[in-house]
């Protein structure tokens, strides 16, 4: 009995250590089929080389070893890329889809991102900051909110401004590239997304639109 025991186990003990080895061999077999081109999409600020670089890929890179799980975490220290999926094309090239922070002010030349990072690329399409937000905690909950305005809306603001008033310690004042301002508060940043259907109804009248108390325009004399 204790013989078959011991057989039993030994079988067990080379069963494994053979699995090891073929799984070695397959990975081994795997890593030398190297990638023969990638197709970065979907980075506006971010160029082609840095999230090559970022990302370690380059013409040693293994085909089939290349993943999105593995890349994402390589590409996590860099505070404009989100994530990164990876599609393995028929021609043995690799296709990078990359989703990155949104940009959404400038501010003393550094452009702030979604998660309120300062990045050196003053020359974003964003709109700047034109005055400093000197209490840290509505600073903070500006950043907050500005994630939710669209991306269509920050392409056409120019320039914001931190307007507070005796009634609204949170208000701010925003330029549109059309020439018209808008006056938002923060509990109702989100309203100024509805800014191109409300200039339907102003027509080519330039002023300013209120949205922080009520939804007024008063037209510019």
């Amino acid at each position: 009995m204790k013989k078959k025991k011991k057989k039993r186990k030994l079988k067990k003990v080379f069963v494994f250590i053979f699995s090891i080895f073929i799984i070695g061999a397959i990975i081994f077999l795997l890593s030398l089929v190297k990638v023969k081109g990638y197709y970065v999409l979907g980075n506006s600020y971010v160029d082609e080389d840095t999230i090559l670089e970022t990302c370690n890929l380059d013409e040693d890179t293994s085909y089939f070893l290349t993943w999105s799980f593995l890349i994402n975490n390589k590409c996590k220290h860099n505070s404009m890329i989100k994530t990164v999926k990876v599609d393995h094309t028929k021609t043995f090239e690799i296709k990078l889809i990359v989703e990155e922070y949104k940009v959404l002010f400038k501010y003393n030349n550094y452009a702030i991102n979604e998660l309120g990072k300062k990045i050196d690329s003053p020359n974003e399409d964003a709109p700047v900051l034109i005055n400093k937000v000197s209490d840290k905690e509505i600073y903070n909950k500006f950043i907050k909110k500005m994630n939710k305005v669209d991306s269509e809306i920050l392409s056409i603001v120019s320039d914001i401004k931190y307007d507070p008033n005796d009634v609204d310690n949170e208000r701010f004042l925003f330029y549109m590239n059309d020439g018209n301002m808008v006056y938002v508060t923060l509990s109702k940043i989100s309203k100024i997304n509805s800014y191109p259907s409300i200039t339907k109804t102003i027509g080519n009248r330039k002023g300013v639109l209120y949205l922080d108390y009520g939804n007024y325009f008063v037209p510019m004399e």
